[in-house]
């Protein structure tokens, strides 16, 4: 009850509630609205754009005036090469030389150079374009995951946008520069095609920078640039652009942040994050075994090194290790040993850095799963690396995404063989590796696989490419707490 008085003095009105009503709880109604995940905050995004992509590369691709008059091309085939060009893998079933016109190789560049950006930046990219300044922190989140920020390091993560901003004008200014110089280093002479150098230069550089491995140059000794294999300068310049772009933006970033700080702090300070020496360490020790193995296995092999000479087999030897990621070949893999052929499948299946044109499973990946097996093995209960704990949510993630990509090989290897009974075991495996590792490299079978096999093929180069991150981010931050837990029993191991 509410008692309304007035004071005599001033005149002033009272109200007098009952102690017992003001102790009564107050009841706020809050609706509760959960955000959509559809749209823009979906992590889904990532893959409907790049189905979109391929979409319109393929119905672009089989227009008449993307091939040349003398050349068909079937609508499976121009969806095998969109694909294949998105996911910056270079399978192709036809001569490319031959078969696109200068429209169609312009197509495949362009595709390349977004699939190489990575519809994963492309996707923050675009969020930034249309909402600017408006991106609310789903959205942020959205961003920082496509980039695989989960680790927060001093110079890259501070800024999703930012980190968006800087790839894209390095990948621009790496890929230009790349072109120049092969405009500088190349002989017009020696290019055995009718596009003339400076298409013949943007070409080469955005598919060696991106990694996806077209070429558009004519060769004899059953390699893809073995045209080029007597200058070293364009060799070398290759090898420079596919290693930049397989070893990851944020340790190009990394790099450059620490050069500013070296000269700032006159000369006695630099910072080195756990994932750059993770990258850097791993590459390095992938790059001189992959090379190593390489020299002394087809050393006296005369179909693919064994006629070289000595510096020619190193140089040959080095390219093979660094073009694990991009696809191009100076050599016909068909004629390799087997032991090559394994390795080359285990270098394929790790790929390059995180956040990079490089598929696989990804050398940070590699170095989590060891780590994880030695401390198992030496009985520790924290995993430990470069003096750094690594979390359980980060050997977690590892252990799906190296899982799930053993178990995807496998699965598609015996697929793919039952389209292709009269295909060898060895052809087969090694082309489901380089199209999950998004590599490229082959034995020479794609051209000869049927309908139902380059379609298959082509999902898996889909899957290689965006199916590690978006199950690992289907994973992150998901914990089941059980109210109650089942009784322990053992299992027998061994």
């Amino acid at each position: 009850m509410v008692k309304e008085e007035i004071n005599t003095l001033n005149g002033d009105k009272i109200h007098r509630v009952r102690r017992s009503m003001e102790l009564q709880p107050e009841v706020i109604k809050l609706e509760n609205k959960r955000s959509s995940k559809r749209g823009f905050n979906s992590p889904l995004i990532l893959f409907y754009g790049l189905i979109a992509l391929i979409g319109l590369g393929t119905l672009i691709l089989f227009l008449p005036i993307s091939v040349n008059s003398n050349q068909n091309i079937s609508l499976v085939d121009s969806f095998f090469v969109s694909t294949s060009a998105v996911t910056v893998t270079g399978l192709t079933p036809v001569q490319s030389e031959v078969t696109w016109s200068i429209f169609g190789l312009g197509v495949i560049a362009i595709l390349s150079f977004i699939g190489g950006l990575g519809f994963m930046i492309g996707a923050g990219f675009l969020i930034y374009i249309l909402f600017g300044k408006k991106i609310n922190l789903e959205q942020k989140m959205l961003i920082n995951e496509s980039l695989s920020d989960s680790t927060p390091s001093k110079y890259v993560a501070s800024s999703s946008i930012r980190v968006v901003l800087n790839i894209f004008y390095i990948s621009i200014v790496l890929q230009v520069l790349g072109s120049a110089l092969f405009y500088l280093f190349w002989k017009e002479s020696d290019i055995n095609n009718e596009h003339g150098l400076i298409f013949n230069s943007i070409f080469h550089s955005i598919s060696s920078f991106n990694g996806a491995g077209f070429d558009i140059l004519a060769d004899g000794n059953g390699g893809s640039i073995g045209s080029i294999t007597n200058n070293n300068n364009l060799l070398a310049i290759t090898m420079i652009l596919i290693f930049l772009g397989s070893i990851g933006y944020p340790i190009i970033l990394e790099f450059s942040e620490n050069i500013k700080l070296f000269f700032q702090s006159k000369f006695k300070q630099i910072f080195v994050s756990l994932n750059f020496k993770v990258v850097v360490f791993t590459t390095i020790i992938v790059l001189v075994t992959g090379m190593l193995q390489f020299l002394f296995a087809e050393w006296s092999n005369q179909l693919t090194i064994g006629l070289e000479s000595t510096q020619n087999k190193i140089i040959y030897s080095v390219f093979h290790a660094i073009t694990r990621t991009a696809g191009f070949s100076i050599i016909d893999y068909d004629l390799i040993h087997n032991s090559t052929t394994v390795t080359t499948m285990a270098l394929m299946f790790i790929g390059g850095g995180s956040l990079s044109v490089a598929g696989g499973i990804k050398v940070g990946t590699l170095t989590i799963i060891l780590t994880a097996l030695i401390s198992t093995i030496m009985g520790k209960e924290e995993i430990t690396l470069f003096k750094r704990t690594i979390t359980r949510e980060i050997t977690r993630r590892a252990l799906i995404i190296f899982i799930f990509s053993i178990f995807l090989i496998l699965f598609s290897f015996i697929v793919i063989s039952s389209f292709e009974p009269d295909s060898i075991f060895r052809e087969l495996l090694f082309e489901c590796v380089s199209a999950f590792g998004n590599v490229g490299l082959t034995t020479g079978i794609t051209e000869k696989l049927n309908d139902f096999s380059k379609i298959f093929i082509s999902f898996l180069m889909i899957i290689g490419r965006f199916g590690p991150l978006l199950l690992a981010l289907m994973f992150v931050g998901k914990k089941i707490e059980a109210k109650a837990k089942p009784a322990y029993e053992v299992v027998r191991l061994g």
